[in-house]
């Protein structure tokens, strides 16, 4: 178990679960909840009123593209088709506490809001 009395989880199975964050599109697209572990906001990713944003910036081999929160942009979304549990609020806060150290929307215990997206094309 973790040494860390805030949360059960193990660092190795934090880090495991960070690992689906990015080039995760198919995997987000192939899952029925998603989860941003900065935000906190919950979202089933084919429901018609969310719209997803993907970035593939760092996308130089092919991989897949990064997801990024609808509602607040992080690169911080993990859908259930990765096998972690998601939709688990003690799961959700070890993932916020370890990775954000105490500086994310749910440590700060702020409401969860929509960002303004501006779409940006270059040619």
């Amino acid at each position: 178990m973790s040494t860390n009395p805030r949360h059960p989880y193990r660092e190795e199975y934090l880090k495991a679960a960070h690992r689906h964050t990015i080039y995760n599109r198919s995997e987000i697209e192939a899952s029925s909840v998603c989860c941003c572990y900065y935000c906190g906001h919950q979202f089933h990713p084919r429901d018609p009123g969310i719209e997803l944003f993907y970035t593939d910036v760092n996308n130089r081999k092919g991989l897949d593209e990064t997801s990024l929160c609808p509602m607040c942009g992080i690169d911080s979304v993990l859908g259930d088709a990765s096998g972690f549990p998601v939709a688990e609020a003690g799961f959700i806060q070890a993932m916020t506490t370890y990775w954000f150290d105490g500086f994310s929307r749910i440590d700060a215990e702020m409401p969860i809001e929509k960002v303004t997206w501006t779409r940006i094309e270059v040619e």
